[in-house]
């Protein structure tokens, strides 16, 4: 394992208060990362390949729905099968 230790939020609130606006991975030394986010129908709505890129919640540029997403991701280190889990977006 590259890295020493993985956080991933479980919820976030991206209404403009500077606190909690975004949703993302934070480590050290990951590498080859690549994050999915899908809605409650399994429709993919946000990647990225960046861990330093973030979610803001939007989809399709509009704010998501308030809920529960799911998320997939695989970075080196991490089992072949990479790491599942769910955010809430509360606004």
């Amino acid at each position: 394992m590259l890295f020493r230790s993985i956080y991933i939020p479980n919820a976030f609130t991206p209404n403009g208060d500077g606190l909690n606006d975004a949703f993302g991975v934070k480590g050290e030394g990951i590498r080859d990362y690549h994050m999915y986010i899908y809605n409650r129908w399994g429709e993919m709505i946000w990647d990225s390949t960046n861990p330093h890129t973030t979610w803001d919640g939007k989809y399709n540029g509009q704010m998501a729905e308030t809920g529960v997403y799911v998320y997939l991701l695989y970075a080196q280190g991490l089992p072949k099968k990479g790491k599942t889990g769910s955010v809430t977006l509360v606004y």
